[in-house]
């Protein structure tokens, strides 16, 4: 190889080494991004799950109350 071979080799691997570098950055940025995104998808996770829970004890109280209701509407009559 000529001298102006080997530095034309050794720019072309030079850019593929920045242009490697540069796509690596970017995957660690969206990596960092999916990491953030999942943290806040598993906290809304589990205040949903407690979303769920309070409704439902809300149901059960309403239940419970619409029988004493009933109960207290027949002895009225």
């Amino acid at each position: 190889m000529t001298t102006e071979e080997n530095n034309l080799t050794l720019r072309l691997l030079r850019e593929i080494r920045d242009a490697q570098a540069a796509t690596d950055a970017k995957v660690d940025s969206v990596s960092a991004k999916l990491d953030a995104t999942s943290a806040k998808l598993d906290k809304l996770t589990v205040e949903v799950i407690g979303v769920k829970g309070r409704l439902r004890k809300v149901e059960d109280g309403m239940e419970a109350i619409a029988g004493v209701l009933s109960r207290e509407m027949d002895l009225l009559k």
